[in-house]
């Protein structure tokens, strides 16, 4: 599978040295903005490794490149304007995407589920890339529904440059189903993010909590999520690509 991620910031980076150093998967190319100082580097500089072969170029050289790269799928870490472009342009070079970024409104995802349903490509809207985070979501909706007498709330811990609610903590809410389930943010230190939900009654109480140690955590559920959407089109999210995976463990016992 040929990819390029487009955004090399902490999350970019780290799935561009996962993919390097593993061998894998083939990093075809490199994204960025018009503006970016990026632009027409090698990777391996930005990742303080030897240089790659691998160039980062522009948005506006796009489709003409990742079609003569022969790119079968984009990860986008970039930012929500970014990703809206982007969207466009793997649209035109009918190429598979998967967007791992968050703070889209309500018209901007339908325009993405539009683009997903063009019968160009295939792609997964994934704000929340790591395996445990949406088996929690899974579970507390689970929960909500068989305890409806039991009292919710969430707690998330971030980094201080975090927004004060994140679209994770807003997606866990929505699982809940209550409303607008209390959501308490610390923002401190170099948490890379703590979910904490708990649900109680005056009997008894369940706490789950998810914790992200490192990025290489989100590098891994975009390469599932690439490697899901590789041969597909369509419009998916994160829960479709847990449901295959449960798919092929059931298939493999």
């Amino acid at each position: 599978m040929n990819i390029a991620v487009c955004g090399m910031g902490r999350a970019g980076k780290e799935l561009a040295r996962k993919v390097i150093s593993e061998g894998k998967i083939n990093l075809s190319m490199a994204l960025c903005r018009d503006s970016s100082k990026s632009a027409g580097q090698d990777v391996g500089e930005l990742l303080d490794m030897p240089k790659q072969g691998i160039t980062i170029y522009k948005l506006s050289e796009a489709v003409e490149k990742l079609i003569e790269k022969k790119v079968d799928v984009v990860i986008d870490f970039s930012a929500r304007e970014t990703s809206l472009k982007l969207a466009a342009i793997c649209q035109e070079a009918g190429v598979n995407l998967v967007i791992c970024t968050t703070n889209f409104s309500e018209e901007e995802i339908k325009y993405l589920k539009n683009v997903g349903t063009s019968d160009r490509m295939g792609l997964v809207y994934a704000p929340n890339l790591t395996l445990g985070i949406n088996l929690l979501m899974e579970f507390v909706a689970k929960l909500s529904k068989i305890l409806p007498e039991f009292d919710f709330e969430i707690v998330e811990r971030h980094r201080r440059d975090k927004p004060r609610v994140t679209t994770t903590a807003k997606l866990i809410s929505k699982a809940i189903d209550r409303g607008n389930t209390p959501i308490s943010s610390v923002r401190t230190g170099g948490y890379v993010g703590v979910h904490e939900v708990t649900a109680a009654s005056e009997e008894e109480r369940i706490t789950i909590e998810h914790e992200s140690f490192s990025r290489q955590a989100f590098a891994k559920g975009a390469l599932l999520a690439a490697e899901f959407v590789s041969e597909k089109k369509g419009f998916f999210e994160m829960k479709d690509v847990i449901a295959a995976l449960e798919d092929k463990i059931e298939k493999k016992d």
